[in-house]
């Protein structure tokens, strides 16, 4: 920025340009953000979620429940041709064929189960379709629907914790159960009716349908009491549930992503699967009982053998959480749908999808809520900083840049990105994005006009009084500005980075499953990389001032040391450490081995820093030293070493940061510090792209925060020189 471009008056045409772009943009985001959350029709198009499905016992329809209330029937035989149902005034949470494939029953966060007539549905307007029974279950909304394989009964489940029963026939209560708070997400009837399930939390309840008496209670338990070894059960809330055909046993899924199979009259688990990355959203059996699907939140369904709970196969495409799966009209074809909006039919036997549609095109749902509040928060806050730039104000200015550089980077950057792993063309891409296009370029004229000088400058420092004032003021504003841009750049850069991981099958679920596990080894890498570096900055002083001694003793110890270590690799050292001196009879564990081989290691590098920064002190400051009667231990303590550590606080810190990364190394003799945990699980699971990029995260945090105190004792250390 020029300081002595010319500068204009305050309410120039330029100030009062930029008032009017500032007010402008944020009163359009206002008047969006208010509009979205009163039920305008001003909207980013996004999908409508899918709650559940079901299949016809024909195989010849498909059913989804919505999140925006309408339940879409597809028609396999005619090229999947879409029908509509509505009627909910909520999100659909459950949808189930009869058994005669006439008649669709349907349950929703409205409270009301309805009952649709099949036949009616396919004549009438593909565009939408009426109930012929409504059956008002609750006041609070109905989270799962459950339907009896002989079509004789119904049960729901809601929030307000009561299991339900019904006659399909006469839409009569057969039985409520509870209510009880742990009971709210999960509900199953047996194939003929006679026993239904709900989760009670991490465990599962099982009662007689017709009664209502308790049957049986599944709990986990450990499978050797004495040691409380191999924990067998759900540690969270169950999430799902379902019966086997011929009702022997019941497979379950919870929370933290396992999927156990239950005798149901034994009350233990017959086998149990490796379960997914996320909460297990459904399960269900395939009609002979031999095969298990499971869909979850880590985007993926799984497909197990029953007996032994053995892998079968795993089905990726989906952009968020599957919420259901279905078997299809023969084994070897599998149904799912997802959050992304989507339902898919794959071949079973090679994974390969081969059909998809959508409820709606349109981004996921979770960028329409994201834009949403972006805009009403950016349009409130936009109207503060239309009143700070009109009142000159620097708050304004900076607050502008901030506010419009940074926000439209994750809010509509992002998304755009996002589009690219779609499986639909750009022409599509385009007719759903355009808004964020639009929006984007308004922010890219506003930002344009804020960095032109004629504006900046009025605004670098308007309180001021006199001319070293407006020098300090206008030098902050342009330390700020320079600032932002730099951490826009940065922000930049990570979504480029994290949409190309994206399209590469980056696995979000996965890392977050296991971020805890991994993490839990960066305490050990803090650690061995603390004490590490003590002991080399004390050996490497040591080694400095053998180096600069004229006793051939020490200076040839310091030397050989130096010439040893540095010729030989780390890892042969580290090697040395904990395998070789067994021989000789010294055993150290593999912590304090790692320890010692990385402290010699870098202290021998460092020990010519430290010399180097020893020498560059002048004979002058000795002399002077000398002249005012200081010892040579004053000397060094008061003079050379105050100025020498300050020249190598650098380097130094260079070396401490290389540390920090090479303490990676102690990994391969068995200490489980960061590395060793992301190696173990990557290989583990076959992702190692995700492990190795949590642990090299927390590698690149920790140098940061350590950059950030290296600069602070660097300002500390040269204070001196600024006086």
């Amino acid at each position: 920025m020029k300081l002595n471009s010319p500068t204009v008056k305050p309410y120039s045409k330029e100030i009062k340009l930029l008032c009017l772009l500032v007010a402008l943009t944020a009163g359009l985001s206002l008047l969006y953000g208010v509009q979205y959350y009163a039920g305008g029709p001003l909207r980013l198009a996004v999908t409508s979620e899918v709650y559940d499905l079901a299949l016809s016992p024909d195989g010849s329809l498909v059913a989804a429940g919505a999140r925006d209330g309408k339940i879409h029937l597809w028609d396999i035989t005619h090229d999947w041709m879409v029908h509509t149902l509505t009627g909910h005034t909520g999100p659909v949470s459950g949808v189930a064929f009869a058994s005669s494939a006439s008649t669709l029953f349907s349950a929703g966060y409205d409270g009301s189960i309805r009952l649709w007539d099949v036949s009616a549905a396919l004549d009438a307007s593909p565009t939408g379709s009426q109930a012929k029974r409504v059956i008002i279950a609750s006041d609070r909304p109905l989270n799962d629907l459950a339907l009896a394989a002989n079509g004789s009964n119904l049960a729901t489940i809601g929030e307000d914790g009561i299991v339900r029963v019904w006659d399909t026939k006469t839409g009569q209560v057969i039985q409520s159960i509870g209510p009880n708070e742990s009971t709210k997400l999960a509900v199953a009837l047996s194939p003929d009716g006679t026993l239904v399930a709900a989760g009670d939390g991490e465990n599962i309840q099982i009662w007689d349908a017709r009664t209502g008496e308790p049957f049986q209670r599944l709990e986990g338990y450990w499978e050797d009491e004495e040691t409380k070894k191999d924990w067998i059960g759900h540690k969270k809330e169950v999430t799902a549930l379902a019966f086997s055909p011929d009702g022997t046993y019941l497979a379950s899924g919870s929370a933290e992503g396992t999927t156990l199979i239950w005798d149901v009259e034994k009350g233990k688990v017959a086998w149990k699967t490796r379960g997914h990355l996320a909460t297990v959203s459904e399960v269900v059996f395939d009609a002979s009982g031999k095969y298990l699907l499971s869909g979850g939140g880590d985007n993926m369904v799984r497909r197990w053998r029953v007996t032994g709970g053995k892998f079968a196969g795993i089905f990726k495409g989906h952009l968020g959480p599957v919420t259901s799966v279905a078997f299809g009209s023969d084994a070897n074809t599998i149904l799912s749908s997802g959050n992304d909006g989507s339902v898919r039919l794959w071949e079973a036997v090679n994974n390969q999808q081969l059909h998809l549609v959508w409820t709606k095109l349109g981004l996921m749902p979770i960028w329409g809520t994201v834009f949403a509040a972006w805009m009403l928060g950016s349009g409130l806050l936009g109207l503060l900083l239309t009143w700070g730039l009109w009142r000159v104000r620097t708050w304004g200015y900076l607050g502008a840049l901030v506010l419009y550089i940074i926000g439209p980077l994750v809010t509509t950057v992002l998304p755009l990105l996002e589009t690219t792993v779609y499986p639909i063309t750009w022409g599509t891409r385009l007719s759903i994005g355009w808004p964020l296009v639009v929006s984007l370029i308004g922010y890219i004229v506003l930002v344009a006009y804020l960095r032109q000088d004629e504006v900046a400058i009025t605004y670098q420092a308007p309180d001021a009084t006199s001319l070293a004032e407006q020098l300090m003021a206008a030098r902050r504003a342009q330390d700020v500005r320079h600032s932002l841009f730099i951490a826009a750049t940065w922000v930049s850069i990570f979504i480029l980075l994290f949409s190309a991981l994206r399209r590469f099958g980056l696995d979000v679920a996965f890392m977050r499953k296991w971020l805890p596990f991994i993490m839990g080894g960066a305490g050990i890498t803090m650690y061995v990389s603390a004490m590490a570096i003590l002991l080399a900055t004390v050996l490497a002083l040591v080694g400095a001032l053998g180096r600069l001694s004229k006793n051939p003793l020490a200076n040839g110890i310091s030397g050989f040391y130096v010439s040893l270590i540095r010729g030989t690799p780390l890892l042969v050292q580290i090697f040395i450490w904990f395998l070789a001196l067994p021989q000789l009879g010294i055993t150290l564990e593999a912590k304090t081995a790692g320890i010692l081989a990385l402290g010699v290691n870098y202290g021998a590098y460092m020990t010519e820093i430290f010399r180097a920064g020893i020498q560059a002190i002048g004979i002058g400051q000795y002399e002077a030293a000398q002249a005012l009667g200081m010892s040579a231990s004053q000397t060094f303590r008061r003079i050379v070493m105050p100025q020498a550590f300050r020249i190598v606080i650098p380097p130094i810190g260079n070396e401490f940061i290389a540390m920090m990364k090479d303490s990676a190394l102690v990994s391969i003799i068995t200490v489980q510090e960061l590395t060793f945990r992301a190696q173990k699980i990557g290989r583990q699971n076959f992702r190692n792209l995700e492990t190795f990029l949590i642990a090299a995260a927390f590698y690149w945090i920790l140098t940061i925060v350590f950059q950030f105190f290296q600069g602070k004792l660097e300002t500390y250390m040269a204070r001196g020189e600024r006086r």
